[in-house]
């Protein structure tokens, strides 16, 4: 009977100290882990990294750019909601590139899908790929599809150097058709910004001005892709509703995916979540929240063995996530 508690007791002792070394071996790894973290998150925040437009004469690039967006109007006891999607494809042809390095593209619209509800009225929708007749609210944009709508010509850190276009610059504060990157090799937490101005207009109706920037930052890299946070400083005191509720659309809050090896962007994605209360009256509330993201429509070879982006080879198009527009009689999905 000893013999036996005796072995008992043994092999509890034998497990409590299997357990003690286990977890110790446990806790020894973790600490291991987070040290080998630690290291590397500061050698990445020493690290420098150059990101910077790397674009070739033939390249052709093609994005689909995805805006959803809600509004809801209460004033004087009523209340009036909005909603619209829409779904755009831009492609970038790449003609020439200078002895300074600068990149000189065409920009086009390839496609669009429309829709829009306003209210209780009917919902309004357009697919320029599958309609014929156009809504007198979409006759702008279809026109533009399929022509040429602007040649740029940019430095390899997104500068624009010259613009022939009649198109005008985006409301949207999201910047130019380019993004601004750092002039020179940065580190994880570098910040850079640009100055903007962003149109407004107060109680009487009189037109403002407010100065702002749009504020960058290199958040983290991650092999070949920089993470680029960016949102919207209004620089200018706001002293009024008013005045917020007309530059809803223009503050934003996003992210940036760089491949700094192709030398692209291939993710670009704002969000807006603003409201303004009492913008017309005390008992009045204005809340705009939306969504845009653009992707990059990522292009195989196919049998020819054709490069990629010469403007002559037969391509087969993929988009990297589906994009389905509700029909007329649906209503817009929000997603996050």
């Amino acid at each position: 009977m000893f013999v036996r508690s005796l072995c008992l007791f043994s092999a509890c002792v034998f497990v409590l100290v299997i357990g003690s070394v286990s977890e110790a071996q446990t806790s020894a790894t973790k600490d291991k882990k987070n040290y080998a973290s630690a290291v590397a998150n500061r050698l990445n925040q020493k690290q420098l990294y150059e990101i910077k437009y790397k674009l070739k004469p033939g390249d052709q690039i093609d994005w689909v750019v995805e805006h959803v967006v809600s509004t809801k109007v209460q004033m004087a006891g009523s209340t009036e909601e909005s909603s619209s999607r829409s779904e755009t494809k831009k492609r970038w042809v790449v003609r020439n590139i200078d002895s300074l390095g600068n990149i000189t593209f065409v920009h086009s619209i390839t496609g669009i899908k429309m829709w829009q509800k306003i209210g209780e009225d009917e919902p309004v929708a357009y697919d320029s790929a599958r309609d014929e007749d156009v809504p007198e609210e979409y006759e702008g944009v279809a026109n533009k599809v399929g022509k040429t709508l602007a040649v740029f010509s940019i430095k390899p850190d997104g500068e624009i150097v010259d613009r022939q276009s009649d198109l005008q610059e985006s409301s949207f504060g999201t910047g130019e058709v380019t993004i601004p990157l750092p002039k020179k090799p940065v580190a994880v937490g570098y910040r850079w910004n640009v100055p903007s101005i962003l149109n407004a207009t107060d109680e009487t109706g009189t037109a403002r001005k407010l100065k702002a920037r749009l504020l960058y930052e290199l958040s983290k890299v991650e092999g070949q892709n920089a993470f680029i946070k960016f949102r919207t400083e209004v620089l200018t005191p706001i002293k009024s509703e008013k005045i917020k509720s007309t530059i809803m659309q223009q503050m934003t809050d996003g992210f940036i995916v760089f491949d700094m090896k192709l030398g692209r962007p291939t993710l670009n994605r704002v969000e807006w979540d603003e409201k303004a209360q009492g913008f017309e009256g005390a008992d009045s509330l204005l809340t705009y929240v939306g969504r845009m993201s653009e992707k990059i429509i990522v292009a195989d070879k196919v049998s020819s063995g054709k490069p990629i982006g010469s403007g002559l080879a037969p391509m087969v198009a993929k988009q990297q996530e589906k994009v389905e527009l509700k029909t007329r009689d649906g209503k817009p999905v929000m997603r996050k």
